[in-house]
């Protein structure tokens, strides 16, 4: 799957069951082109993530509303992921 399928999916996760689909397509992503990913260990994923957010925070192309999104419920999901069976 192409890079820019991947960034044109993303306007359509709007649902749970997308958003699930849309990690799945990560995964499968990862496993089959882990060269195109700019890293390959979760602190560098967490680092490039968090470089985005307060790179295009900043950006006059930002078309996020900063303040409507529920931080607690991403922060909730990333730590699960970590102690999740």
């Amino acid at each position: 799957m192409d890079d820019m399928y991947m960034y044109k999916y993303t306007d359509r996760v709007t649902d749970k069951e997308a958003f699930l689909r849309f990690i799945q397509l990560l995964i499968d992503d990862y496993r089959k082109n882990p060269q195109d990913w700019e890293y390959n260990s979760i602190d560098g994923y967490l680092d490039g993530m968090m470089a985005w957010i307060d790179d295009f925070s900043k950006c006059p192309s930002n078309d996020i509303d900063w303040n409507k999104i529920d931080y607690s419920i991403i922060a909730k999901i990333l730590y699960m992921g970590k102690i999740y069976e």
